[in-house]
């Protein structure tokens, strides 16, 4: 490219971006968004969610919160309770570690919401001790008024059926 400068009429004049600093901000965006999404794949683990005929329910406000998953084999026979890529047994020994564990997260995070994943396919005799579990977490933690545990749903479209 030839153009004038004050250099001398005719001499061509370097021009350049350094595009090393957009670079590093490409590389720091792909990094970002790879941690994040790794950081929200943990709370979902794949599971059938259960969908109400006629849903009351109001979607949770947003606040802090930890997911416990009760999820189902193939074969629609439960897994066990995860929680923190940790699976607790259903028996009183795993899930009296599951309570000790999200009370501590309770005592730490005094306004944190407890969410309750369950699979479509198990009875409601499966998820009651993790419900109970997860009550019991909240007076370990020294709520008096216990903890308040969301069942999540999953709601269907007027388009979907």
């Amino acid at each position: 490219m030839s153009v004038a400068s004050g250099l001398g009429v005719g001499r061509p004049v370097k021009t350049g971006a350094n595009l090393t600093p957009m670079i590093d901000m490409t590389f720091l965006l792909v990094v970002f968004f790879i941690l994040v999404s790794r950081i929200t794949s943990v709370e979902q683990v794949p599971l059938e969610l259960p969908s109400p005929i006629n849903p009351a329910a109001n979607p949770a406000p947003e606040a802090p919160r930890i997911v416990v998953n009760v999820p189902a084999d193939e074969e629609g026979r439960p897994v066990g309770a995860m929680f923190d890529q940790q699976v607790y047994t259903l028996d009183p020994t795993g899930l009296g570690k599951l309570a000790s564990t999200v009370a501590g997260r309770l005592e730490s995070i005094p306004e944190l919401q407890v969410n309750l994943r369950a699979d479509r396919r198990l009875r409601y005799d499966v998820v009651e001790p993790v419900m109970d579990a997860l009550a019991r977490a909240g007076g370990l933690a020294g709520r008096r008024e216990g903890v308040r545990v969301n069942l999540v749903i999953q709601i269907e479209e007027a388009g979907d059926a």
